[in-house]
């Protein structure tokens, strides 16, 4: 237990550090590198939550040799067996946008933003859809603290 809330903390602490990063550097940083460097942060704070939840919801299921997506879906699975509607497709999307090529827009301007095509569609990376990431991130991560509390 004390472990679990070791664990917890840390993603409290992690999401502290992207808020500060989203409402305080990025006003101040406004290039596409640190649009990438929060987008990176966010996907941390996926796995620091999928580690943290894996272990409180689903539990010692050994599935070592399973892909990232089917561990997701179990995840998933587990979570609305228990009433937590959580939709987790982002960390996939933000892994996607961080392997994609990307041109920048307003760099260094108040309306900085980053365009990404994959598979054809394009994606606009700006502070708004940063703050959408995170509030899915934080929300997911809010589920944990009725459990592990």
């Amino acid at each position: 237990m004390t472990d679990t809330l070791e664990q917890l903390g840390r993603v409290r602490r992690h999401l502290s550090s992207i808020e500060h990063m989203i409402f305080v550097s990025c006003k101040f940083t406004r290039t596409t590198e640190m649009l990438r460097k929060v987008m990176e942060t966010i996907v941390t704070g996926y796995e620091y939550f999928f580690t943290l939840a894996y272990a409180t919801y689903v539990g010692d299921e050994d599935l070592s040799n399973a892909s990232i997506h089917h561990k997701i879906q179990i995840l998933t699975d587990s979570l609305s067996q228990r009433g937590i509607e959580i939709d987790l497709s982002d960390y996939f999307l933000l892994k996607k946008l961080l392997l994609s090529e990307f041109d920048s827009i307003g760099e260094y301007r108040k309306n900085l933003c980053m365009v990404s095509y994959i598979d054809g569609e394009e994606y606009i990376i700006n502070l708004l859809k940063l703050h959408e990431f995170y509030g899915k991130l934080k929300e997911a991560c809010a589920s944990l603290n009725a459990v592990v509390v």
